[in-house]
Parts: C-alpha cells; structure tokens; sequence
C-alpha cells in the first residue's frame, strides 16, 4: 500500500507450507546465515518481472514481523515488493510477491490546462448539499467565504435553499486573484530560503511554497546554499499582477479593474 510519495507499507501471511518447500531447497551450509528479507523493485513502466527492475534493494527483517513500512524515497515511481529467505551466498529464495503500486508526486502538476475548470452552476451542484448539512464543517466556512468574497452578479439564476447569493447589481464587475507555487529541488543538505525564510527540503531534494499574489508586481528572492556554506546559487523571479484596460459602468458603480499575471525570472 502507499503511505505517501516517500514511504510504501507492506503486510503479509506466509503458509508454513510455503515455507517449508523453500527452505528445503537449501543446502545445509546455507542455513546457519539464513536472513528473511523484502526486496523492493522499482517498477516504473515496466512489465514485471518479464522485464527486469530499474533498481532493487533489500530490507532485513527481525523477529516475526508481519508488516512494514518502506523508505523508497522515490515518488511518482512504481513498485513491487517480495519477500523471501536470502543466504549468505546472496541466493535469494521468494515465498510471496506483493501487487504493483505507485506513489504519488511530491509537488504540483507541471501541466497546466483547463481539464478541471468548471461553471458556477456545476460548482454549486458539487459543493451545495454539503455545505448545507455540514454544521461547523469545513464545506460549510468554505461555502461562507465565498459568498462573503463573491462577485456581485457572478452566480448561475436559481437557488440555493437555506443560504443568499450575492444580490445582483447593475454595471460589470471582475475580480482576479491568484496564488503561485514555488517549487525546485536541490542538494537534499542543501539549505533553501525563499524571500529569507527557510523553506523544508525533503529527503530527495525537492521544495515547494505557496504564496498568495498581490495585486502589483512581487519580487521573490530564491537562495540555495551548500551544506558546507562555501557555494549559493540565487534565482530571482519577478511575478506581476497588473491592471490592463476599462470597464464601462453605470453611476453609482465603482468599476474594478481586469488582471493579468505575469512572470519572468532572473538569475
């Protein structure tokens, strides 16, 4: 099973008349050293064990234990897990082999599309039954901040009992906000500020941050030292949220302005 992107989790029962047909297939001198052992494979786009792993490594096993959790450190990678008896020879012996997993990624999609975007009517839909019946639930403060945030006049006609859309009001109104998502990697010792705060870096190396934009153009320092602090490398993107063109309004209506974001970086 997957824990997480880093960590998988192994349970297993082996008959003992499974074991017995494997250990009699041992040679005397073998027995003494004799180690219970999981072998995880890499099996990334494979089709095993027709073909070989990527990469395998062994986990020595104590006791009588019937579960454990594996350090892969690999996410967004696909495994199997065996277990069997290893000798001292390096012969390996399976008794049991486990489905095939995948992990999760460890950090935002890079494709960016339209593949989820959805209308106000299907949202409403989605979300409504819930925050309706979920007292003090988080659908429930979701579905509050939204109608305290809305757009005047964004929401599909119809109703939702129990909860108020924003009133409607005449004239054209837009607003845009955003968040950005840092994300990289580096030497796993390495140490990662970003706009001089110190920012987690996971054991493969990886970091990532999320930040809510501004109106206005933000620049965010990002530096990466070496774990000795003889070498820092620095990268500087520039991210802009600006105002561009007009919206007609009638009296009485303050028009809010369209927003465009931007990015460039620097090194």
């Amino acid at each position: 099973m997957v824990k997480d992107p880093w960590w998988l989790f192994a349970y297993w029962e082996i008959r003992s008349e499974t074991e017995r047909s494997v250990r009699n297939q041992l040679l005397p001198s073998e027995i003494p050293d004799l180690r219970s052992v999981l072998r995880v494979y890499d099996v990334t786009d494979l089709e095993f064990p027709v073909r070989q792993a990527h990469r395998s490594f062994d986990i020595p096993l104590s006791g009588l234990a019937t579960s454990w959790y594996i350090e892969t450190n690999a996410p967004n990678r696909s495994f199997v897990v065996e277990i069997g008896l290893l000798t001292a020879s390096g012969r390996f012996f399976m008794l049991a082999r486990s489905n095939q997993v995948t992990a999760p990624r460890a950090g935002p999609s890079e494709v960016i599309d339209d593949a989820w975007a959805t209308t106000d009517e299907l949202f409403w839909k989605l979300i409504g039954s819930s925050a309706l019946l979920g007292s003090g639930s988080s659908p429930t403060v979701w579905a509050q901040l939204l109608l305290r945030n809305a757009v005047p006049g964004s929401w599909s006609s119809g109703t939702l009992a129990g909860m108020a859309r924003p009133a409607m009001v005449r004239g054209f109104w837009c607003r845009v906000n955003a968040d950005v998502i840092i994300y990289g990697a580096t030497d796993p010792k390495a140490r990662v500020l970003i706009q001089g705060r110190p920012v987690a870096v996971r054991k493969d190396g990886t970091f990532s941050l999320r930040v809510t934009l501004p109106e206005g153009t933000q620049t965010m320092t990002i530096e990466a030292t070496s774990s000795d602090g003889r070498q820092t490398q620095s990268i500087t993107p520039v991210v802009s949220l600006t105002s561009a063109g007009s919206l007609g309004t009638e009296p009485g209506i303050r028009p809010l302005p369209t927003a465009r974001p931007s990015i460039r970086r620097t090194p």
